[in-house]
């Protein structure tokens, strides 16, 4: 007999014929006894180890049916061919800030001044779409939905939009808050398989963001900043990252409203104001009327023509289709439903005629910054009053002490110079050479004395600390920076006279003179 409890077997019996052998059940020979409740558990666990057997095929089969339609989206067939996938088409990149403005796949830079929801990307598969406010535009919302999203949305929006003076972003999933609890350093992740993985830093994270997002070439220089500031260092409002289906990812920070650049591969038949992604940027713009705007506004200042650029209709609008009576505010919602359509131009010039312009430029001429004063001269034109000088003024103050932190910002290669092209008052170093030890001393010296407005550093010189007109540059003595300190016993030695021939009496890095032995930085 065999021991209790094991299961059907098989014996083999010696007849009396010679080499005659014969098989039987041993359950047709003896019945053995089995423990109480033993034949029960064999039988579920049979049942539940074919159950994760099957499951097992079903996700397979779905991670199968989720490759192929991704493939498939890229253009290939579903009968005929050799049954071979063709390789994807590149990933490109897509920026979205401000005003709004636009650089799209293709390379084009556009600018759109209307009070609407958008579409970013509009496709058969792949839905994106923004939230702009007021008449002269305001990125204030980014969502993404459709069929490659299981037609899940996911929305990201301006906290200052439901009445929060903060300006913090907020991120929802189908109405649902995500990424709103945040660890000792403000950082949080969030994951739905499948779907969606998402991460909240408060810095740029080399080992997880996208290097090619800082390397997007702006259409001028921003008043915030180099563009890799959007994304770098400590963003206003947090650095956001969400990896989606298709390959489709996204950054984002809470820097001049929101900035957001999508990566994907083109999709067939795409439109939207990140353009049409046919690698061909002079089909997706037309340029300003001449004379409407100011010269460093220009590249800026492009109409987007093509498909998708009309206002997003009430039965797509992703933003009032998240799900409101969970998280998403009632109110961002009723104003993302109640936009109203523009006029058909969604394209306005800041400045009516050439007098205007010539008026706005000399009313903003005293404004340092270049950006800023480019800033002004459209706000003059578009709101028609001189106030807008006075808040050109007041940001450049804002973004010189109160931003987050006095921090350097690069401003380009070659040495600083000020609104008219002239020099700067410098204080050198002794032995200063590495670029990132300059930019801390520059953090450092800029936090106690306020007369440091910047560095500049000459390839195998040293480090200049840029300084305005009054600054007493004896107050340096109190700083020892490494490779000797500075130059001159009484420091002298190491300033610029400020009556010298060639230096300006301003107090602010506007630019740079080019030269690629030299790179500049301006404390904001």
């Amino acid at each position: 007999s065999r021991p209790a409890g094991e299961g059907p077997g098989v014996v083999f019996i010696q007849t009396a014929s010679k080499g005659s052998i014969t098989k039987a059940a041993v359950g047709e020979l003896e019945q053995p006894t089995v423990a109480p409740g033993i034949e029960v558990q064999v039988a579920a666990l049979t049942e539940l180890k074919s159950e994760v057997g099957d499951l097992k095929s079903l996700l397979l089969s779905m991670q199968t049916m989720l490759n192929k339609g991704s493939n498939c989206c890229q253009g290939c067939t579903s009968g005929g061919g050799s049954g071979v996938l063709p390789p994807p088409d590149e990933p490109g990149l897509c920026a979205a800030f401000g005003d709004p403005h636009f650089t799209t796949f293709d390379g084009a830079h556009t600018i759109v001044l209307r009070d609407m929801v958008m579409w970013l990307v509009k496709s058969e598969h792949i839905l994106i779409q923004g939230l702009s406010k007021t008449n002269t535009g305001n990125f204030m919302g980014f969502a993404v939905g459709g069929p490659f999203m299981l037609n899940h949305t996911l929305v990201v929006y301006n906290s200052s939009l439901t009445g929060d003076t903060t300006g913090k972003l907020k991120v929802t999933l189908d109405g649902r808050e995500i990424l709103n609890h945040w660890d000792e350093k403000g950082n949080a992740e969030f994951e739905a398989p499948f779907l969606l993985w998402a991460a909240r830093r408060t810095e740029w994270d080399v080992s997880m963001h996208d290097h090619d997002v800082l390397g997007i070439k702006p259409s001028i220089n921003w008043a915030s900043g180099p563009w890799p500031t959007r994304f770098q260092q400590a963003p206003k409002g947090g650095l956001y990252y969400f990896k989606l289906p298709n390959e489709v990812e996204i950054t984002l920070s809470g820097v001049d409203y929101m900035s957001a650049v999508i990566k994907m591969a083109p999709q067939q038949g795409q439109s939207g104001y990140c353009g049409n992604f046919n690698g061909v940027a002079e089909d997706e713009f037309e340029p300003p009327v001449p004379g409407s705007v100011a010269k460093v506004l220009v590249p800026a200042w492009n109409k987007a023509v093509g498909e998708g650029l009309e206002q997003v209709s009430d039965a797509d609008n992703l933003f009032k289709l998240a799900s409101p009576e969970l998280a998403l505010s009632a109110a961002l919602v009723q104003q993302a439903s109640a936009l109203q359509v523009g006029p058909e131009d969604p394209m306005v010039s800041p400045c009516k005629d050439g007098h205007a312009l010539d008026e706005a430029e000399q009313a903003c001429v005293s404004i340092p910054d270049t950006d800023l004063r480019a800033a002004c001269i459209a706000d003059f034109c578009l709101i028609e009053k001189a106030s807008a000088v006075d808040d050109a003024a007041m940001a450049g103050v804002m973004e010189e002490r109160l931003s987050d932190g006095r921090v350097p910002l690069f401003v380009g290669h070659g040495p600083c110079r000020d609104v008219n092209g002239q020099a700067l008052r410098a204080v050198r170093t002794k032995g200063v050479r590495i670029a990132m030890e300059c930019q801390e001393l520059l953090r450092e010296v800029g936090a106690a004395i306020a007369g440091v407005v910047g560095a500049q550093l000459k390839t195998e010189g040293t480090c200049e600390l840029v300084i305005g007109p009054g600054t007493d540059v004896h107050d340096f003595s109190d700083f020892a920076p490494s490779g000797g300190g500075w130059v001159g016993a009484d420091l002298g030695g190491g300033v610029d006279d400020p009556h010298a021939a060639g230096l300006g009496a301003a107090s602010f890095v506007a630019g740079v003179e080019k030269d690629l032995s030299w790179n500049c930085w301006r404390l904001d």
